[in-house]
């Protein structure tokens, strides 16, 4: 399995290297996107917040990665009419003449239009799209796409099921959670906010206590660190496991975040993953993560899991309570 890095500018990728990066991810608006279609997001993150600067800053992303696989994405999951040729010219530019390896795709006109221009190799298919079952990995693994990324909320139990013979899988394994299903998601709703209420009955009342206190976990903790580590959604335990599955890429979530949190991150995964290769035990893992990261509490009640089930059958111990883990306050 390798690790699967965000950046989204050229001076991060050493960094990234060093703390055990093996392929990156970005992402890039296309020149003169905004000139014609505004706001419109050309990728799932906004541009100003996540996005490489340029074409000249991507071509040296990918020189400075010494071979590692750089995606770039194009995942919006809508696009305003008239914009998928312009996507497909650019994913062009930035495969033959950039040195992409592979572009990530949400929107079914723009895949199928990449599928048409021969390009499915190098197609990954974008957890917005919502590959859940094997019957959807079928669809795609026939129009000759190379990777499917799953869905977050998916269990082991789903990934096993879906994951079929013919192409490469990845799977979501620190940071960044989300209360929503990307793939059914308008997009309109900001997440330290909007729904920390629910409107009933013309009012506005606070939300049940677990709740709003897993709607807290799933917002990376209130962005916050322990011991310069990201306390957000973590699937580091479930690592056997998805070995065992034949999972490609363990994906690392943050384009916006800081360098700092990014390698740290990374380094987290790292030593999980060579722990994982050492033992093949969650208990060991989880002991590993929690001698780096600290917040027992978190680990021991499966607060931060992506994958709580990989301790179904095992003794977790006691759940904690529903109360914020002692950690540094530190901006997103």
């Amino acid at each position: 399995m390798k690790i699967l890095a965000p950046l989204r500018d050229a001076a991060e990728v050493q960094p990234l290297l060093a703390a055990g990066a093996d392929e990156f991810y970005c992402g890039l608006t296309p020149p003169g996107w905004e000139e014609r279609f505004g706001n419109a997001w050309a990728n799932r993150r906004n541009a100003r917040s996540a996005g490489v600067a340029s074409l000249a800053d991507m071509r040296r992303i990918v020189e400075l990665a010494q071979g590692r696989p750089v995606f770039a994405t194009l995942n919006s999951p809508s696009y305003p009419a008239g914009a998928v040729p312009q996507l497909v010219a650019f994913g062009r530019t930035l495969l033959d003449e950039v040195g992409i390896a592979a572009l990530i795709v949400a929107e079914m006109e723009l895949m199928l239009a990449l599928v048409d221009e021969g390009l499915a190799p190098k197609l990954h298919v974008s957890s917005l799209a919502s590959c859940r079952n094997p019957g959807a990995a079928a669809f795609y693994r026939e129009l000759g796409v190379a990777r499917i990324v799953l869905p977050r909320h998916m269990t082991l139990a789903e990934i096993e099921a879906t994951a079929i013979p013919g192409l490469e899988f990845e799977t979501f394994i620190l940071n960044d959670g989300c209360v929503f299903e990307e793939g059914l998601c308008a997009t309109t709703h900001a997440l330290g906010t909007y729904c920390m209420h629910d409107r009933v009955g013309g009012k506005y009342v606070q939300l049940d206590e677990r709740y709003e206190f897993w709607r807290w976990l799933q917002n990376n903790s209130g962005c916050q660190t322990s011991r310069g580590y990201t306390l957000g959604p973590c699937g580091l335990c479930a690592l056997p496991r998805l070995a065992r599955t034949g999972v490609a890429s363990l994906k690392v979530v943050g384009r916006e975040a800081s360098l700092a949190r990014k390698a740290a991150s990374v380094r987290l995964a790292a030593a999980a993953l060579a722990r994982s290769r050492e033992s093949g035990r969650p208990e060991d893992i989880r002991s590993r993560v929690i001698e780096l990261r600290g917040a027992p509490e978190l680990c021991h009640g499966a607060h931060l899991c992506y994958y709580p089930d990989v301790w179904r059958g095992a003794k977790e111990g006691q759940p904690a309570e529903p109360a914020r883990a002692a950690a540094d306050a530190a901006p997103c």
